[in-house]
């Protein structure tokens, strides 16, 4: 959680309601995970500053945090390890809440009652996009150790027209799920709608995947070559446009979810 170096990023993107709403009424009529809100913010280190600065930051946010009873805000840092011209910054931080109240709350708390820690962060990093997604569980990971380092995955999907994310994209993305698990994939996968954050996105939706690690990425990577390249295609020709996907070093900064849980 973190101030901009100038202020908030608070414009509003239109929510893609098409998606959002399917997913609300997956709630409400099956056993359909909830949705839930993850940000992210894109960040540069300043001059002279680098990882071990934004460690000892994050050290003593934590504190704050435990003190503060900051829970259930879990975060995660992200730095680039496939990437293109257009990731043009040094780390992602990546936050969750199992809701959009915990999340302002959370806030709200940091805003209050953080002293320091919000002047001290910029001192560290400078950061130029702050992003907030309605993010809905596809397929769970297993079970681990979230501690450890893991990959995560992200590619930008843009549904055809005349297709609908309920009727079409969803179905395609379960049996995916499904096929993959029976191939012996140890991915999670999830879908991320922009929800706040300025602009008019160019995609639909994120799509992202985890990995505990790079040679569980790579099972699933030579899978997909040899022969489930054909099942994406019959499920999602004509369906999905999506990007090539970028891959990143996730580490736990916090695990906000309570002990009792």
């Amino acid at each position: 959680m973190m101030k901009q170096s100038s202020k908030w990023v608070t414009a509003c993107s239109v929510l893609l309601l098409f998606g959002f709403e399917y997913a609300l009424a997956q709630e409400k009529e099956s056993e359909e995970p909830s949705v839930f809100p993850v940000e992210l913010y894109l960040c540069n280190y300043n001059e002279g500053k680098g990882p071990a600065d934004l460690d000892k930051w994050a050290d003593k946010w934590n504190a704050w945090a435990d003190s503060a009873a900051l829970e259930p805000y879990s975060a995660w840092t992200l730095t680039p390890f496939y990437f293109g011209p257009d990731q043009d910054f040094d780390f992602i931080w990546l936050g969750a809440s199992p809701d959009a109240k915990s999340l302002g709350q959370a806030y709200d708390n940091y805003f209050a009652n953080s002293g320091e820690l919000q002047s001290e962060f910029v001192q560290n990093a400078t950061c130029s996009a702050h992003s907030n997604f309605a993010t809905l569980n596809i397929k769970e990971p297993p079970d681990d150790d979230n501690s450890k380092p893991f990959v995560l995955s992200f590619s930008d999907c843009t549904v055809t027209d005349g297709k609908t994310f309920d009727e079409h994209v969803h179905p395609a993305l379960k049996a995916w799920s499904e096929y993959r698990t029976e191939h012996g994939s140890e991915a999670g996968m999830w879908v991320m709608w922009p929800a706040y954050g300025g602009g008019d996105a160019e995609y639909s939706f994120k799509f992202v995947a985890s990995y505990p690690n790079y040679a569980s990425l790579g099972v699933d990577y030579d899978q997909y070559s040899n022969e489930g390249y054909a099942k994406g295609q019959e499920l999602f020709k004509g369906l999905l446009d999506c990007n090539t996907s970028r891959a990143y070093n996730a580490s736990l900064i916090r695990d906000g979810i309570p002990d009792d849980e």
